[in-house]
Parts: structure tokens; sequence; C-alpha cells
């Protein structure tokens, strides 16, 4: 994973692929991003631009069952507004066979995403139900 979010952030295309199986699938379920194997990856990385940031903030690894998910944050250095997001993958041979992430826009510092003070939550223990 830390290999991937280095090549993502390099955009080194070739290592970020040798990250994924030959015919791996990637999707943002229900109905935003699907790319199928190397080919459409190799498009889909050769995309990224100079300045792109990805780090993980943290990863499970279940070894029996070669699952596992990832936390991380992905955008632009010096935007204000991340991708904050976490993916499930499952593992084929020591690569990435399956990736689906889900993601919420928000401010680039992880902290401030996360932080419960100085926000205007839409749902909450005084408006629910």
């Amino acid at each position: 994973m830390e290999r991937l979010a280095k090549a993502w952030a390099e955009q080194d295309a070739p290592d970020a692929l040798s990250c994924f199986t030959r015919d791996a699938v990637y999707i943002e379920p229900p109905d935003i991003q699907l790319f199928r194997g190397h080919d459409e990856l190799r498009a889909y990385f050769g995309a990224l631009t100079p300045g792109t940031v990805m780090c993980f903030q943290n990863v499970w690894f279940d070894e029996k069952r070669q699952m596992g998910a990832g936390e991380y944050s992905f955008g632009m250095a010096g935007q204000e507004l991340f991708d904050h997001s976490v993916a499930v993958i499952e593992v084929q041979g020591g690569a990435i066979s399956s990736w689906r992430e889900y993601q919420a826009k928000g401010p680039a510092d992880f902290t401030r995403f996360l932080a419960l003070e100085g926000k205007d939550w839409q749902w909450h223990g005084g408006n629910y139900p």
C-alpha cells in the first residue's frame, strides 16, 4: 500500500500497475468509477499530474483472508480540499486483485477532517430522530 501511494504521488504508472494483478477490478460504488485490468488502470494512473499527494493514514490486513483496508488522503498539494477515502482490497499472489473505495471530500488536513468540533453536523444527537 505504501509503494502504491508513493507511485501515485510520483506519477509512476508502471510501479502503480505492478501493485495490481493484470485483471484487477478498481471500483468506487455504486456507480462512480470502474476500471478493469492494466490497460484501463494505466490510463487512470497516467492521468496523474505533478503535485499529486496520496498518503495512507491507517492500513489493516487479514493475512488469512488476503483482504484488507486502508484509510487514505488524496489530492493536489496546496489545495484546501482533499478526498479522504477508505479502500477495501483483495489480494491474489501478492498483488491487489480488487480495490473498492469510498470517498468524502473535506479539509486537506486529516486531523481537521476528523475533528468533532467546529462543524455544522447534518445529523447529531440534537436533531435525530
